[in-house]
């Protein structure tokens, strides 16, 4: 559309809003659709993002076909009100959108509170199934996820539209009790994070590495358990960047660009559980890993303060395989400690897509890029986030991972193979 034309279709809508808006110059009506107006007799909320493109939420009193469910009012929502639905309830929500940008992906997404008071973390599980007309697979989304506004989101579906206007009929099963602002239509977001590979070999333009070479490198090299050899510092800087095995070949020892240092963990050092075993990996930094076929198992260890750099804030990593058929890994493990909690995926989640395309795929991964969200790294494994930490301005003091992950379902990580616990700045 026109810049021009848009400008019009955007005065025609604000004749609707509600209530009346008041601008006096372009750029204020810009600034004012960008942060979103009522429309509708204050039953649709519309925006723009920061491409131009629409956005449209429906607030759910306007969705559901009869209010048989508890309507009340409320002051955090756009629209004022919202709809209560107790534990096990079943409900269809009937929405149809009127003001979409043509041939943008967009994520259908219901917009909810939990009404029990919960600590506000990133994301939250919720026991919810859904389903649209007429379908006969049911979905489950596993988490929400806390968005700016202090709303949690459920993402349900993605599609691309071909118009303005789109019918959909969805069923759902709820098995939390949650306050229901609306239904919303984003533009899919693309923001891919890529596994930052550290451990690459010195380049002849590398210009840092004198300043990048640990204080300390001569000591640090006599802890290879292979007594490597050097001649110059720059070849020792190269040996220290590539990394190797120390401690009986339990850890692998480097340090990254910027010259903090890093290491793994083997995973048959630091993980227990009766129901995980030893195996032969010759994939593997230690030529070995732990297999798993039960739902959890946890992780012990101490991290110490000779292999971290100091005032720096690191990350925990699982690194890990998948079999080849990782339909038992669709949902989240639960990553708990002695008074902390989060979720994370093993496998990257996927959304449904509402009437695919040619070549399109039935499933697209979710609109998310969060810590607890897996990559695949450069040397065949897959890596999560599941822990970070502070050192402190001495190294003196050691740091402990006490973690205990674990699954609902008591197979759901049969198959999983772990190499170990990688520790790097982030």
């Amino acid at each position: 559309m026109e810049w021009k034309a848009r400008l019009l279709y955007y005065e025609e809508l604000t004749k609707s809003s509600e209530p009346p808006l008041n601008y006096i110059s372009i750029v204020e009506l810009w600034k004012l659709m960008s942060k979103g107006v009522l429309l509708n007799g204050g039953k649709t909320w519309f925006s723009l993002n920061k491409k131009g493109e629409h956005c449209e939420m429906t607030s759910i009193t306007e969705c559901l076909d009869s209010h048989t469910f508890e309507i009340k009012s409320y002051d955090p929502s756009r629209f004022g009100v919202i709809a209560h639905f107790s534990k096990n309830e079943i409900f269809k929500a009937h929405v149809k959108t009127q003001f979409l940008s043509p041939g943008v992906t967009y994520t259908v997404n219901l917009v909810f509170e939990l009404t029990t008071i919960v600590n506000l973390t990133d994301c939250h599980p919720i026991s919810l199934k859904y389903k649209l007309q007429g379908e006969t697979e049911t979905l489950n989304p596993y988490l929400s996820y806390m968005r700016e506004d202090g709303w949690y989101m459920a993402e349900l579906y993605q599609f691309t539209s071909d118009e303005r206007v789109v019918d959909l009929e969805i069923l759902f099963d709820v098995f939390d009790d949650i306050y229901v602002d609306g239904i919303e239509f984003w533009p899919l977001e693309k923001s891919v994070m890529k596994h930052k590979d550290e451990n690459q070999p010195i380049s002849d333009s590398d210009a840092n590495w004198k300043e990048n070479l640990p204080a300390d490198y001569e000591d640090i090299m006599k802890w290879s358990i292979d007594s490597v050899q050097w001649t110059t510092k720059k070849e020792a800087y190269s040996i220290i960047r590539n990394g190797f095995l120390i401690d009986d070949g339990q850890k692998w020892f480097s340090i990254d660009k910027n010259g903090k240092k890093c290491h793994m963990l083997s995973a048959t050092d630091v993980c227990i559980d009766e129901n995980i075993y030893t195996m032969p990996c010759p994939e593997s930094r230690f030529g070995e890993a732990i297999g798993c076929h039960s739902g959890g198992f946890i992780i012990r260890s101490k991290i110490k303060s000779q292999l971290v750099s100091s005032q720096t804030t690191y990350a925990s990593y699982l690194v890990y395989k998948l079999p080849k058929n990782q339909s038992g890994f669709e949902a989240p493990l639960f990553v708990n400690d002695e008074d902390w909690g989060t979720y994370i995926y093993l496998a990257s989640p996927q959304t449904p897509v509402i009437r695919p395309k040619d070549e399109q795929n039935t499933y697209n991964p979710l609109d998310k890029q969060m810590k607890g969200f897996p990559l695949q790294r450069s040397d065949g494994w897959m890596e999560v986030q599941i822990w970070e930490f502070r050192t402190a301005a001495t190294t003196t003091e050691m740091s402990h991972i006490r973690l205990a992950l674990i699954t609902r379902n008591i197979n759901n990580l049969r198959g999983l193979i772990i190499q170990g616990i990688e520790i790097r700045p982030i």
